[in-house]
């Protein structure tokens, strides 16, 4: 092909990156984006982390089960699904290979945050190695703007994470950004609401909160559990 690279395009041009990528080859990196970016969860408890063990316990379950590259392959898959039953009922008109692959390339800035955050985790390695002091509770001048830029950058990754792929599912969907926006929603409120259903039918309607307010530290612990 003698268009430009989609892993350059894509970031300024998603809309036609995507529905070129949709239509010439939906296969392109469909698995290998949505792999790297389940790692980008690690870096920042590996940089917050008080407790190396916990890190290195805490960051396997973390990633395989919740963030991780598993999650977010399965996404690829059953949130596809969801989007595209969804999408039916707003006049889309888009395959599941279309939709996934809007998923998988929406991915494709966390998937550059996780390969840029590689020198953190060599950073926070040194840290562990050569310091004892906590940085949670007393934060030096050298490591609190650093871990402000961090929350800013990886903020900022998100946002432009989540803008690639509505504009890609726009394309592929025939809608507008709005429109785009309203399928992502209703697809997602399907397995919240499944998941708060079984907690409440289960009498575990008290874990709500830690599952999806739980702060980073918390998770880990309990993956060490």
């Amino acid at each position: 092909m003698k268009h430009r690279s989609p892993l350059r395009s894509v970031w300024l041009h998603p809309s036609q990156t995507i529905a070129r990528i949709a239509h010439e080859n939906p296969g392109y990196r469909l698995i290998a984006l949505p792999i790297i970016a389940g790692f980008a969860t690690w870096p920042t408890i590996a940089f917050f982390s008080t407790d190396i063990e916990q890190v290195e316990i805490g960051l396997f379950w973390l990633a395989l089960l919740s963030y991780g590259p598993v999650f977010e392959v399965l996404q690829l898959f059953v949130g596809a699904y969801l989007i595209r039953a969804t999408g039916i009922w707003l006049g889309g008109k888009a395959g599941l290979a279309s939709i996934q692959t809007a998923i998988a390339w929406g991915n494709a800035p966390i998937a550059a945050l996780t390969i840029l955050s590689i020198p953190l985790m060599i950073a926070a390695a040194i840290l562990a190695e050569t310091s004892e002091a906590d940085f949670l509770s007393e934060p030096t001048m050298t490591v609190l703007p650093a871990a402000m830029a961090l929350t800013v950058i990886q903020f900022l990754f998100v946002i432009w994470s989540l803008a690639i792929f509505v504009r890609g599912l726009a394309s592929v969907q025939g809608f507008s950004t709005a429109r785009a926006l309203l399928n992502t929603f209703v697809a997602c409120v399907i397995p919240v609401a499944m998941i708060v259903s079984i907690l409440v039918v289960a009498g575990r309607s008290d874990s709500l909160a830690s599952i999806f307010f739980a702060g980073s530290n918390e998770i880990v612990y309990v993956g060490t559990e």
